[in-house]
């Protein structure tokens, strides 16, 4: 079972990198976010320490570990889940929901599901090199042995 599964390190890193660290609240597209990438609700503190911005990430990871979670129809091993948990973290559980990674998985086909992690390497209809990496570096985690 996938029960007891939560994200693992090499999966926290790779959000970690991706959103980057901001300390001090910055504006997006509209939004404020501090830590990271953590969504702003007014009257939030503008500057947060480093184990506030800790805390804040894990706390935003849960919902997304929730939805994979309920999403596993087989059980995978702690790199499979934390490699998906980094995606759907980024494209949403929803857009998970019913990607080929999710799908192939389920279906028991690993190097399909692996694979099916390049594909989302697109933001507005174009390809973003900060994607293409960081979708590389989630395949690496779902392939890689667990000890």
């Amino acid at each position: 079972g996938n029960a007891g599964l939560r994200i693992n390190e090499a999966g926290l890193d790779i959000i970690r990198e991706a959103e980057g660290l901001s300390l001090t609240a910055y504006a997006a597209g509209g939004r404020s976010y501090i830590g990271y990438g953590h969504q702003q609700e007014p009257g939030d503190p503008m500057q947060i320490t480093l184990e506030e911005a800790e805390a804040l990430l894990r706390e935003d990871v849960r919902a997304t570990e929730d939805g994979v979670r309920l999403r596993l129809a087989r059980p995978a091993n702690e790199n499979q889940f934390s490699a998906m948990v980094s995606l759907a973290f980024n494209i949403g559980t929803g857009a998970f929901g019913s990607s080929t990674v999710l799908r192939s998985f389920n279906a028991g086909d690993i190097p399909a599901a692996a694979d099916a992690f390049l594909l989302f390497n697109k933001a507005n209809g174009e390809i973003y090199d900060h994607l293409i990496g960081r979708r590389e570096r989630e395949r690496a985690l779902f392939l890689a042995p667990v000890d």
